[in-house]
């Protein structure tokens, strides 16, 4: 299998890539780890994938990287850029399919929009996850993220850390 990492604005995505983007992000298994989750119904993160991926390439303030083992969307990485006198900021999410967890995809994403980051000026990143994903920890710990706040997070008492690339 060959893994490649694709700028999101320079693919053509076909329905069935969205399909599987959709997948991944309403994975019972990823929703459990993601703070910030849109919705867990498949249909409608279709659409949600849909309609922002046909805006994508003239967006210059986003940066979307797909991982594709052979013909299939493993993961997904993107980095929004912060407005109002901070844009040299970016804030990032990355997801990866279960069934491809340990298997360096997230690390491979974050190393390339590490450098993507980096053309496109932003001298900062930031990405948060729950301090119990100790999977997304070490990644970022690879990737030279620096944890530098933690914080509860609702109800559920979870603890939600933030980390900085600089």
């Amino acid at each position: 299998m060959s893994l490649q990492i694709i700028d999101g604005k320079r693919f053509q995505f076909r329905d069935r890539d969205l399909w599987m983007l959709a997948e991944i992000e309403t994975h019972p298994k990823v929703t459990k780890w993601n703070i910030y989750a849109q919705t867990d119904d498949l249909n409608k993160m279709h659409g949600v994938f849909e309609e922002s991926l046909k805006a994508l390439p003239n967006k210059e303030d986003q940066i979307f990287l797909i991982a594709r083992l052979d013909d299939t969307v493993a993961g997904f990485l993107g980095i929004q850029c912060r407005k109002e006198g901070v844009d040299h900021v970016g804030n990032l999410g990355l997801s990866v399919h279960p069934n491809y967890w340990r298997k360096g995809i997230g690390t491979r994403l974050l190393q390339t929009a590490v450098k993507h980051a980096r053309k496109h000026k932003l001298s900062k990143l930031e990405a948060e996850t729950l301090a119990t994903n100790k999977p997304m920890l070490r990644i970022t710990e690879k990737a030279g993220f620096k944890s530098r706040a933690q914080r509860k997070l609702g109800q559920r008492g979870n603890t939600k850390t933030k980390f900085f690339l600089r």
